[in-house]
């Protein structure tokens, strides 16, 4: 049982800690109240930071890796200044901003001068931005004509990446590998600190029982004269000893006098 305890109590523990730094960079967000980057002060925010916004303006997909898609989007900062950041969404959700791409490329190109008509609620983490996903940026902004030099984005650009995720799904998902991980923790001390039963048994037996004149006795058999002889009755004891439990007067005068060695 110990054994199986163990076994159990380490799988849970490393599955659940695995589980854990796997989402690491989402779990403080997921407890945090998201910050609305349509209010501007994206400047002061940092990487970590769970975030929400209505979009307005989203760019085609200037990358595809790892079964995400990555847009450029607008958000406003300090004195009216717009900044482009771009933002990681899974491929499956990739269809709830074709409506939002298209009107955006068509602005961009002077196609209409309408545009953020058909808004999409992204909520996520901030995150810093990464070299691969900065390349794959600049070089696409180059090819259709966004910029005419690396450094004009840069200039718009600010060091994050907009990463979608499901905050609710990450909080309830962190309680349940938490809950996980205590329980293979609690588990794994049982099966290490606690006795098994036959362990038990033998300290049990230890102190419950004692030997007298080479007789085994269980010490609930000898409350009584434990009682005797607390109370000064060594006399009595003796007696008791002598006539109930057939101990020799000598020995049994031994027994009374050093009683704390047989009633433990």
């Amino acid at each position: 049982m110990k054994k199986l305890s163990c076994i159990v109590g380490a799988i849970l523990l490393i599955l659940g800690a695995i589980l854990l730094f796997a989402g690491r960079s989402f779990v403080i967000p997921a407890f945090s109240e998201p910050v609305d980057l349509m209010e501007g002060g994206i400047e002061e925010l940092s990487p970590g930071t769970a975030v929400e916004a209505d979009l307005t303006v989203v760019l085609e997909r200037f990358s595809r890796r790892e079964d995400r898609d990555y847009h450029i989007v607008t958000i406003p900062g300090k004195n009216y200044w717009v900044y482009f950041i771009p933002i990681s969404i899974s491929s499956g959700s990739s269809g709830n901003y074709t409506k939002i791409v298209k009107e955006s490329m068509a602005y961009l190109y002077g196609e209409t001068e309408d545009y953020g008509t058909n808004p999409v609620h992204f909520q996520g983490v901030l995150l810093e931005l990464d070299d691969t996903t900065k390349e794959e940026l600049l070089k696409w902004s180059l090819e259709i004509g966004l910029v005419e030099q690396a450094s004009e984005m840069e200039e718009s650009m600010l060091p994050y990446l907009l990463y979608s995720v499901n905050l609710d799904g990450i909080r309830q998902n962190t309680m349940i590998f938490g809950g996980m991980t205590l329980i293979g923790l609690v588990l794994l001390c049982i099966g290490i600190f606690v006795p098994d039963k036959a362990s038990a048994s033998v300290v049990y037996l230890e102190l419950k029982e004692t030997r007298i004149n080479g007789v085994t006795y269980p010490l609930e058999q000898l409350k009584a004269l434990n009682d005797l002889i607390i109370k000064g009755n060594k006399q009595e004891a003796h007696s008791i000893l002598a006539r109930d439990f057939h101990v020799e007067p000598d020995y049994a005068s031994f027994v009374v006098e050093n009683w704390s060695e047989y009633y433990y």
